[in-house]
């Protein structure tokens, strides 16, 4: 049986993963935004054709920032119910936990790699 600090513990890194999430959907807004105003000037079609491309990236970032948001909900019921009735039906919360942790490192991971590529492409944008 899990103890309540554990379980405590658990919850608020949870609560961490959900801040972290909408920390990333807020600065995909702010990347959407600064290639929004690279299409409103006159843009060679390579230019346009890299916004294409962060656009596509930053659609399926929010993507699977919603299957995790999704996730991770989920997951936290699961410590709720733990929490509620002492009972995991079955799951293993640590092993689930740990999962799901590595998913959110992953996706940090590529992240940054997505952010310092387009810093990148916008520091090499022509200025008109």
């Amino acid at each position: 049986m899990e103890t309540k600090e554990k379980l405590s513990a658990l919850h608020s890194e949870h609560n961490e993963w959900q801040n972290k999430i909408k920390f990333y959907r807020d600065e995909l807004k702010e990347f959407n935004t600064q290639l929004t105003g690279l299409v409103s000037k006159t843009a060679p079609n390579d230019v346009l054709v890299s916004v294409e491309h962060f656009q596509n990236q930053f659609i399926r970032q929010n993507e699977v920032l919603d299957i995790m948001r999704h996730d991770f909900k989920q997951h936290e019921n699961k410590i709720e119910a733990l929490q509620e009735n002492g009972q995991s039906n079955g799951v293993d919360i640590n092993a689930l936990h740990a999962e799901e942790k590595e998913r959110l490192e992953h996706f940090e991971k590529l992240f940054q790699e997505l952010r310092n590529e387009f810093h990148l492409f916008l520091n090499n944008v022509p200025v008109s």
